[in-house]
């Protein structure tokens, strides 16, 4: 069992850092890149153990939606031939124009064609349902992006996805919490 000391020591560290962490973790998921840091599991452990008060769960659940919708965006743009440059971001960002050939190589064939046929039937709902599904979350970013599918329908579609994955986690965080507390009573 973990002294009361050490959680003393370590809960303000996870205060401060937890949300800021977990909105970048939650952008590179977007861009499919940051699978590897499973954002999902810091996402559980941080409620579980900061058992933040519902306004700041809102806060960092709606920033990670906000991050993860924005990766999103930043891979769809990468496979848009025809997306417009907005403030220079290909100029500017190193490797940015990189981005399709990284996913590609990441992205296994079998995700991939699963994520196009659902995308290539349902579109908006497709997006939506897939972007909630742990595991192939983010990748239809790529076949609606080389589509050149509607920004705008895009972004809501991704956006609402996301808010179902976010609250989905926090299903678990605060499921988790309540099984620790009967399991300890």
């Amino acid at each position: 069992m973990v002294s009361e000391t050490v959680v003393e020591a370590v809960l303000p560290v996870v205060l401060a850092l937890g949300a800021p962490v977990l909105v970048g973790l939650f952008y590179a998921e977007g861009l499919v890149v940051g699978k590897l840091l499973q954002p999902p599991a810091v996402f559980i452990a941080y409620v579980a153990v900061a058992a933040p008060s519902w306004q700041v769960l809102f806060v960092v659940g709606g920033s990670c939606v906000v991050a993860a919708t924005l990766g999103q965006w930043t891979l769809y743009r990468g496979f848009a031939a025809d997306a417009p440059e907005v403030f220079g971001v290909r100029r500017r960002v190193p490797y940015l124009d990189d981005l399709p050939g990284i996913v590609d190589r990441r992205v296994g064939d079998r995700q991939l064609r699963f994520v196009e046929g659902v995308f290539a039937r349902y579109g908006a709902l497709g997006i939506c349902l897939t972007n909630a599904v742990p595991g192939i979350r983010c990748l239809v970013s790529i076949p609606a992006g080389l589509a050149s599918y509607h920004r705008g329908y895009f972004l809501v579609a991704t956006t609402v996805g996301n808010v179902l994955y976010v609250g989905l986690l926090v299903g678990v965080a605060l499921g988790l919490v309540e099984l620790t507390r009967f399991l300890i009573a």
